[in-house]
């Protein structure tokens, strides 16, 4: 008995050391070469709130485990016309071309004032069911996650 637990011990020691400390299975999750994607969601109001052609938030953080920088240079999903970078209040960028350092991280997670991606012109209401975003890194590769689609209540009006 003492043997079978050393065993899957030394196993499962083994397994979780190929991937980095970052790495969480916890959420949507994805890799490609060096980058890695963590805690990937979309954010949508309920269901009645939905509209075609609307936008929704598309929220990842991406991991560069190799010593040059990856850049991710396209997003984009047969759920909406395309996917733009948002930079705070400013302007949407379609061409983008986001950095990744070496052996660093870059957030595009949810937060006032912060950089995410955005789905515009979301072709019919996506209510809870995951859909295909695929990420594309010129010298990494490309990946297509499956990204769940998270209700966000909307504040009553008062």
């Amino acid at each position: 008995m003492l043997a079978a637990v050393l065993c899957l011990a030394v196993l499962t020691a083994c397994s979780s050391g190929n991937r980095p400390d970052w790495w969480r299975t916890n959420q949507t999750d994805a890799q490609v070469g060096p980058v890695g994607l963590a805690h990937v969601n979309i954010e949508a109001p309920p269901m009645k709130e939905q509209a075609a052609g609307g936008t929704l938030p598309l929220y990842v953080t991406l991991f560069n485990s190799s010593d040059v920088e990856q850049v991710l240079d396209a997003v984009s999903t047969v759920e909406a016309r395309k996917v733009v970078y948002r930079d705070g209040s400013a302007p949407p960028v379609e061409q983008m071309r986001l950095t990744i350092p070496p052996k660093g991280e870059l957030s595009l997670q949810k937060g006032q004032g912060r950089p995410y991606l955005e789905l515009v012109g979301v072709n019919r209401q996506l209510g809870a069911a995951p859909i295909a975003v695929t990420f594309r890194f010129p010298t990494a590769g490309s990946v297509t996650v499956r990204v769940p689609v998270l209700p966000v209540s909307t504040p009553e009006p008062s």
